[in-house]
Formats: C-alpha cells, structure tokens, sequence
C-alpha cells in the first residue's frame, strides 16, 4: 500500500503552551464565484512587479542569511537519523515531512487542527466552489522564496502542475488527491485580476482546501534545473537552511520572531545513551523516541521530573497484513478471524521491533498524545505514569492463546490438521504472502508471522517482486494476503483505501455502514463530528477484517523544561513555534547526571 502523508491533525498537550503567530481565517457564506468557503488573509505588503525571467535572483531589500545563533536561541532535536530529502516533491519520511511543512516550504494553504481545517499560507484568497470540484487561489502579494526573489504565478503553475499528468502519479496517490485533474492560470467567474490559479477535480471534494496544503511551493528555475533540489532546499517558508554536515541540518528564522527559537537544529545520535546523556547536560532539548531499553527506567532516575516533560506517543504508522475480499478461502470473514487470531503480536514487537506496540485493531489514530508522569515511576508507582506499553511486559502467552483460539475457528470451518496441513476433502489451505522481499523489519515480520501460521498448518508461501509489480497485482485482485504499510497522518482520510468506490480500495471492501462512517469523516464540521466519525471507522473496520494490524508503534518522548511552544503533529513536535525560556546551562543541577 502506497504511502500517504499530508492530513495531519495538529494536537497540543493540555500543558503545553499555546502556539503563537496563527494567522487568522473565516468561513464565509456563498457568495461570488459560486464560493461556498472563503479563507481570507491581508497582503503582506504592495503589489509587488512580477520579472519576467524565470531565474531566481536575489532582492537588495532582503535580509542576508542570518550569523550562527548562540546557544540560546537554537533548540536542539536528537534524532536517530537525518531525513534523507527535503524535496516536496519527493519521497519524504516522518521528519523531512515535519521540515518541510514547519519551516522551509508553503503551500497556497495550510492545514489547521479544526473547523475550518485549513487557512491562507501562499494564498491571499482561496475560493472553493458550490459543487466541490474545483477551487481558486490568489497568490498572496509580496511573497519571496529564501534567496530573496519574488513568488511569481509562474512558480505557482510549475509547482502544481507537478501534481499533473503521469509525472504527478506517486504524489497524488501519496496525499490521495487522485481526483485532481486540472492547474489553470486565471480567475473564477466573478473574480477578475492576476495571480489567480484554478484547480479542477474529476469528483466532488469536501476536503479539497485541506488537500493542497501538501501542493508545496518550489521555485521554478531552481527546481527544474536540480535533481539535487532536495539537499539543498529554497522555500518560503519561516526558516531556511543555513548549515548542513554529516550529523546536522541546522534551520534559521529569515524575520525576528520574538519568544521563538531563532534556530532549530536536527541533530543525527543513533546512540540511545548518549542522546540522553547531552538531554541531561542541556545539549539537547528534545529527544523524541527514548530508546526501549531505557523505558522506565532511565525516566525515574532524581531530577528528571524537575527538569524534563515526557509523553507517550502513537506515530500514525501501521504494519499490517491486506486481504483479498474478493475471492480465495481468507475472503471469509471467519477465516481472516482465525488469521488474526494467530497472529504473534507480542513476538512481533518483541523479536523484531524491539519495541512494544500500541493495541489497536485499525489503522486509525485515537490516541493522542499523553502526559507521562515522571514523578510516578521515580516512585515506583510505574503502572500509573502513563507509559501504556511500555509498561507491561511482552504477554508472548496471549500469542500462544490466540493460536489455540484461531486452530478452533478453523477446525469449525472444515480446515482439519492433517500431517501438520490443513486440509479440507482433497484442497490444502494455502495462502501466498506477497511483500517486496526487503531486508530489515519486512523481512523479520514476515519471517515471524509465516512461523506462527505453520504452527496451524496454513501454509503461507512468500511471493516477492518490486513494489510496483506488486501493486499491479493488488489493484488487480490478483492476492490473496500482502504484507504493506500505511503511513499518513494522526487525521487520515481512510475513503481512498476502504470506501466501497475509494481508489485505492485493494482489498475489495465494500460495506454500506463503513461507507456512511467514511462520508460522515470528510463532511465533519466540528472536532467532536471528526473525530466521532473515526472512532465508527476504526470500529466497523474491526469487525469487517480486511487488514489485520501486525504493529502499531508506540514511543516516549522527553523535552527540556525550558522549551517552549510544544504542540504535536502527527505525534511528531510541530517545529516553527519552538523556542527557548532560558540558556540550557542554567538548568543544569547535580540530580539526573
């Protein structure tokens, strides 16, 4: 299953202070233009002349890049590894996605946490139209990339129209915006003056204004003439990159932004201990996964609740197993039941990821973000802090119950264990596995989850191809299980994957109550409506079966007192409204090494 990141729901700690410098938006009643959704925000300055070269070229009226920051005013993030590209336009993982949304690049809006889910970033003026399929944007006067040269239409147009044609295919299918058809310069009917750009949809979307928040935009000339663009990024958004090593990209604010970080700096530490250990010195101020091994008991340890804040987080990433619903013996819902039943989940999170994982039945996102209590575990009272998995231990006994209840399933179905197959009259129960053979932890779940299904004696053969070969057959029906991850967002739109018409919908579900939660979702107009719409989501998907959840990760994270403006997105820190209450030094005590 392709990856999508783009719907994000942004969710700050009840103690986390409030995040600063949100523009403002409002939802208008219809009006010209047949808009029945207006975002609104003031022009940055006049009307600024458009060159007519395509090159960008700096301004004699901008900034220079600012100096190094002094400690002070730089929040360090230890991070297991450094994103691998900064390209909007490319592959991104969870924190090249944050870089990219938070501090290098804009798009023409931007998404919010609630109603009306998304306001102006690029755009002065978005206009969506009455029936759903299409909506106008007014690139906002004044805007300038990094290296000072001016936003044109022209970059406008190359930046979407990237999202165009065959060239565009992975990104839509990435943010599930398969539907948009069409970029055109010009204004809506009603509307008049430059600097408009029109998209079309083939469907109506009530989500559209949402969706192009992930239409980032690039410059023109830069980025058409690097395919190294992603290494060395120019955006417009609040920082730019100034410095990059082996181990660090460090981001600097291009404009003063009182009580923000100046700069924010990601820094690689693959090392567990050490990462803590430059946290407890003030070398770090964010350290967002605390290694396993070190949960709870480096979190107890004196000073650590005096000096540092914890949550236990739920990353929106899913690794599980896709059935065919259309045809094969696991397109019965008792069979997927039995295979669910069987599966080792404790092993799993044990053996191959090393680390526990949430218990959820559905690749929805329920969970946020939680508090964890420090001061409990220094007490001994670790059933208490909040740490969720990580405190109980690997239950590898509800493994073995879950076989047992999975060969009674099966046994009631006519699969009777013969010589160590199941065998019903004169037909084996096989079941091919299709995955893309990668090494690591594709290879380790796979490995393990075919050892758990022997012991039942249904065999699961593995049929590895590329991964693209693989999705021919998937979109095919021609599977019977695959082995995929889902990676999105804490508010993922789930109708292009499990509506009966979505598509992207591989396994072949088609479920009236399931459609209705999924339609009740892209239509919430409160927090309360979308977030009720998900939970009837992730419960029909749980009874329907057509993915089984194999892990669903789960981590600590720990920040320094001293930071400021946290708020989560996608369970991952938002990054443009982190700053500083004082110098790391002068917390530093004796407790807590």
């Amino acid at each position: 299953m392709a990856k999508r990141r783009g719907a994000w729901r942004e969710r700050a700690p009840a103690t986390a202070p409030a995040g600063r410098g949100q523009a403002k938006s409002r939802a208008l009643s219809a009006g010209q233009g047949g808009a029945i959704l207006g975002l609104w925000l003031g022009a940055c300055g006049p009307e600024a002349d458009v060159p007519a070269d395509l090159e960008p070229r700096p301004s004699a009226d901008v900034e220079p890049a600012p100096a190094p920051a002094p400690a002070g005013d730089t929040v360090v993030i230890a991070l297991r590894r450094l994103p691998g590209g900064l390209d909007p336009a490319g592959e991104l993982d969870p924190w090249g996605q944050r870089v990219v949304d938070d501090l290098l690049f804009e798009g023409l809006t931007r998404r919010l946490p609630d109603p009306p889910w998304a306001e102006p970033a690029l755009a002065e003026r978005c206009l969506a139209f009455h029936d759903g399929r299409g909506l106008a944007c007014k690139l906002r006067a004044g805007a300038r990339f990094h290296d000072g040269s001016i936003v044109t239409i022209e970059d406008l147009l190359y930046s979407l129209n990237l999202w165009i044609g065959n060239r565009g295919v992975n990104l839509r299918q990435r943010y599930a915006m398969d539907d948009l058809k069409t970029v055109e310069a010009g204004p809506p009917p009603g509307e008049s003056g430059d600097g408009w750009v029109r998209l079309g949809f083939a469907h109506a979307d009530p989500l559209a204004l949402e969706r192009v928040a992930a239409m980032k935009v690039v410059p023109r000339g830069r980025h058409a003439a690097s395919a190294r663009f992603g290494q060395h990024p120019i955006g417009s958004g609040p920082m730019q990159l100034s410095q990059q090593t082996e181990d660090r990209l460090v981001f600097t604010r291009t404009s003063p932004a009182p009580g923000l970080a100046r700069q924010i700096e990601l820094r690689a530490m693959d090392d567990g201990a050490a990462a803590l250990t430059a946290l407890r010195r003030g070398e770090v101020h964010v350290l967002p996964e605390v290694a396993a091994a070190h949960v709870p008991r480096e979190l107890g340890k004196p000073g650590m609740a005096a000096r540092f804040t914890a949550f236990l987080l739920s990353p929106p990433r899913y690794d599980m197993i896709l059935y065919n619903l259309r045809e094969g013996p696991q397109a019965g819902p008792r069979m997927r039941s039995a295979l669910d039943q069987a599966v080792p989940r404790a092993e799993i999170a044990a053996a191959v990821q090393g680390v526990p994982g949430h218990p959820v039945t559905a690749p929805v996102d329920l969970l946020s973000p939680t508090e964890v209590d420090l001061r409990a575990i220094a007490e001994d009272r670790v059933a208490e802090a909040g740490l969720g998995p990580f405190a109980r231990a690997a239950d590898l006994a509800a493994d073995a119950e879950g076989r047992v209840a999975a060969d009674l399933v099966l046994a009631e179905l006519g699969w009777i264990l013969d010589r160590g197959l199941r065998r019903r009259g004169t037909a084996t129960l096989r079941l091919p596995l299709a995955w893309d053979g990668s090494p690591g932890l594709a290879a380790g779940t796979a490995r393990v989850l075919r050892a758990a299904w022997k012991q039942l004696g249904v065999q699961t053969p593995s049929v590895t191809a590329g991964w693209a070969y693989l999705l021919s057959l998937l979109r095919a029906g021609k599977f019977n299980l695959a082995l995929v991850r889902l990676a999105g967002s804490s508010d993922m739109d789930l109708a292009p994957w499990f509506h009966s018409r979505g598509a992207h919908n591989l396994s072949g579900v088609a479920d009236g109550e399931l459609d209705r939660a999924l339609e009740a979702y892209r239509v919430a107009g409160s927090r309360t409506a979308r977030d009720g719409a998900k939970a009837a989501i992730a419960a029909r998907l749980a009874v329907l079966h057509p993915v089984t959840i194999l892990y669903a990760p789960a981590q600590v994270l720990l920040a320094s007192r001293a930071l400021t403006g946290l708020g989560f997105v996608d369970d991952l820190p938002r990054l443009d409204r982190l700053g500083l209450t004082a110098a790391p030094q002068a917390l530093l005590h004796s407790g807590g090494g």
